[in-house]
């Protein structure tokens, strides 16, 4: 068992999701796009659950932790210090303790005197003696080293458990508002079948498992700002775990020993961030983001011709009303991309790199990758992250290849510059009336109410594109976030509340953000 709860708690157990779509790419290389996406269906998932992931092993873990944290709160409050007198030197007139060290000190240090008179000397500055309680104890670095093991793994398996929840939500379909994409309910049924196991059974112990989870995280964040976290924080790597007499008679430090031997003895104090990060470099992950293009360029109306796909040196052409969308994989050294070339009127390309968040290999692959091959946009994908450097693609989360649909639409917008067919659906674009004094130009379709915004940034005089949805209607969200399990997917609602076709990133209340300047223009 304590091998189990490490692997089905830990990222190093994503691997082997992603290794199975590698090994589903070799048997199954060179075929057409049409089988491809028929055995989406059947012998690849390209959105899945981890695999035995093991509820009962974590419960067990958090009741072990929910045990001792009264005991931790205790600590956190009162903690042992050993008591430390540091001499420092100050004005007389700040000096509250002095002693016999403090009258040899002044007999002997005359430039800290402000006059001489016989009575005496009159003295400018003393030496005077500070107590301070010094938290640096062992059993103080041990305490801290088994909140550090808890806060990771709590956050790490509140994002395992984030993507369950999100992917278990209510998916409400609107056909008539035309919000999503026509071939987005398809794909979602795909993605669906492909995922072998039913949601329902994992719903109750999931929500289950996050309020025990959230409830950790609550007590502990609160008291990061403490000094004995503060002090010892940085000291817990050297740390060895040692039955002192402290840990043997104090009552409380005597559970953060049993705490600690729990945790060694199932291996938790192993988990970190390294398995996690090296997935995004892994072949199996490289192989799993050129499979999901695919399946996310063919559910975004581009049509691919019936020449064999090679999974691992790709060439695939699409098209769709006049775009053409060429993908090819790219490589540069040790490093493996993926390029999106768009060509209508002109020529747009965008590449996609997954690479280990290491900012040094990320900067060295970006510097190989723009030497060679000249591009608009270079976006960095990982499996774990989604923010302004990195593009979420995951096997865990549902939501990827909308990403990547996001990423299709700004490159079709930006090769067209007559505007005439709309990029979403492929239906007539008319003009519409410009809504601001930096907007140049609206075009607007009114079958899939796609609005495409031409713009220059008033700050860098930089022009720029924006999509909206024509009369869109912002969605009532207070009740849904009510529940604190429901907030954590905040981030998750607000990244795909205009249905993915904002090119440009919103704010909360769906407005555009300039790219430019990062700023909203009223």
């Amino acid at each position: 068992m304590p091998q189990d709860i490490l692997q089905n708690m830990s990222f190093a157990h994503s691997e082997d999701e992603y290794t199975q779509v590698l090994r589903f790419a070799k048997e199954n290389n060179n075929i057409a796009y049409d089988r491809f996406d028929s055995y989406t269906m059947s012998r690849v998932n390209l959105f899945a659950l981890r695999e035995n992931f093991d509820f009962e092993s974590l419960e067990q873990t958090l009741d072990q932790i929910i045990k001792v944290l009264p005991a931790i709160k205790r600590i956190f409050s009162h903690p042992i210090t050993r008591l430390k007198d540091t001499g420092e030197i100050m004005p007389v007139e700040s000096v509250r303790v002095i002693n016999n060290q403090t009258i040899v000190h002044a007999s002997v240090h005359s430039e800290l005197w402000s006059e001489l008179t016989k009575n005496g000397i009159k003295p400018k500055k003393l030496l005077t003696v500070k107590h301070e309680d010094n938290y640096v104890i062992y059993e103080n670095i041990g305490f801290v080293r088994m909140v550090n093991i808890i806060l990771r793994l709590v956050r790490q398996n509140m994002r395992l458990l984030q993507d369950i929840l999100f992917a278990n939500r209510n998916l409400k379909f609107n056909l008539l508002e035309r919000e999503n994409h026509l071939a987005y309910f398809l794909a979602i049924g795909k993605l669906h079948i492909g995922y072998v196991r039913d949601y329902d059974q994992y719903r109750v112990a999931t929500e289950r498992c996050m309020d025990k989870l959230l409830f950790i995280e609550r007590v502990l964040s609160a008291r990061l700002g403490t000094p004995i976290y503060k002090r010892c924080k940085k000291l817990t790597h050297k740390f060895t775990l040692k039955k002192s007499t402290i840990f043997r008679v104090h009552k409380d430090y005597h559970q953060v020993y049993l705490l600690l031997k729990w945790f060694s003895d199932h291996d938790l104090e192993t988990i970190d961030l390294e398995n996690e990060k090296s997935v995004s470099a892994s072949p199996g992950y490289q192989t799993y983001c050129t499979l999901l293009s695919l399946f996310a360029a063919g559910h975004f109306n581009f049509v691919f011709d019936n020449k064999p796909l090679d999974f691992f040196n790709l060439h695939a052409e699409g098209n769709f009303a006049n775009w053409k969308l060429h993908i090819d994989t790219i490589k540069s050294g040790e490093y493996q991309a993926l390029r999106f070339t768009f060509k209508k009127n002109i020529v747009y390309r965008i590449v996609l790199i997954p690479c280990p968040e290491n900012l040094k290999q990320r900067q060295k692959a970006l510097i190989r990758f723009k030497s060679k091959y000249p591009a608009k946009e270079y976006i960095f994908v990982s499996p774990t992250q989604c923010n302004n450097s990195f593009l979420c693609l995951s096997i865990f989360d549902i939501e990827s290849f909308r990403r990547l649909q996001q990423v299709l639409l700004r490159g079709m917008i930006y090769s067209d510059k007559e505007h005439t067919a709309c990029p979403f659906c492929g239906k007539p674009l008319v003009m519409g009336d410009s809504e601001s004094a930096h907007i140049t130009s609206v075009y607007i379709c009114n079958a899939c109410r796609t609005k495409i915004l031409q713009a220059i940034c008033p700050q860098s005089n930089k022009p720029y594109y924006a999509t909206a949805v024509t009369n869109f209607k912002k969605q009532e969200d207070d009740d849904f976030f009510v529940n604190k399990r429901e907030h954590l997917l905040y981030q998750k609602y607000m990244e795909g509340r205009m249905f993915y076709r904002n090119i440009t990133p919103i704010s909360n209340d769906a407005e555009i953000i300039c790219p430019k300047c990062k700023n909203i223009h009223s």
